[in-house]
């Protein structure tokens, strides 16, 4: 009924229904890396608990409109749904490092908020109206459900349009101290993608030379 979709928050409010899926699960967006081994107590407490990571930027003021990007728009509609439910305002965007999901928990918030869950799930391109509800939905409503507590984990941010992304990317190759690192792009265009790869290629294949188990072996 709602394909083909080309919102990833719609894409992310089913992930729930994926056969064969653990109740708890690490999900991944495709600027997402993990820089160091890291452990399930780094993303969940023996009890079950999920742990978010609350970063530093604050979700705008205001009602969604066409000035918001779409994470600032969605949180704007996380606070609004949840403050109705909670009596309580969230303030902050979540960092952009894997996420700590369980799968009860997507299919309680689904139930719960079956109209703004439908309706983010039908949404074909991004809207004023979605919720991020993998990112961030998830973490607040699992947190005022006593199933989620915030924690820590070390962390990198590279934006491929700043222009000291070279620096940044030696620095992480050299230290590798990071437990989760991510690189985003956010503002360049089609003709930015032929240096982006020439910077990109080389560090990717120095930080992991040898594919992982689950990867497909290079042709």
């Amino acid at each position: 009924r709602v394909l083909p979709t080309f919102n990833s928050h719609a894409i992310e409010s089913q992930l729930h229904h994926i056969k064969g899926l653990s109740e708890h699960f690490l999900y991944f967006n495709d600027d997402m890396f993990l820089g160091r081994p890291v452990t399930p107590q780094d993303f969940f407490h023996s009890n079950g608990l999920t742990k978010f990571f609350p970063s530093p930027a604050l979700i705008p003021m205001g009602e969604p409109g066409d000035q918001d990007v779409p994470v600032s728009a969605a949180g704007k509609n996380n606070r609004t749904l949840l403050d109705s439910h909670f009596q309580t305002v969230i303030t902050h965007k979540m960092k952009h490092i894997p996420y700590p999901l369980r799968r009860s928990v997507l299919a309680e918030i689904e139930s719960v908020f079956a109209d703004r869950h439908r309706a983010t799930a039908g949404s074909r391109f991004r809207s004023l109206e979605d919720l991020s509800i993998a990112s961030s939905f998830h973490h607040y409503y699992a947190y005022q459900t006593s199933r989620a507590v915030a924690g820590r984990i070390s962390y990198a941010y590279v934006d491929l349009a700043h222009p000291d992304t070279g620096r940044r990317l030696g620095q992480l190759l050299a230290r590798r101290d990071r437990q989760a690192f991510c690189i985003n792009d956010t503002v360049s265009g089609d003709e930015d993608v032929e240096s982006q790869a020439r910077l990109l290629r080389p560090f990717l294949e120095a930080y992991f030379p040898v594919p992982g188990p689950f990867e497909r072996a290079p042709a």
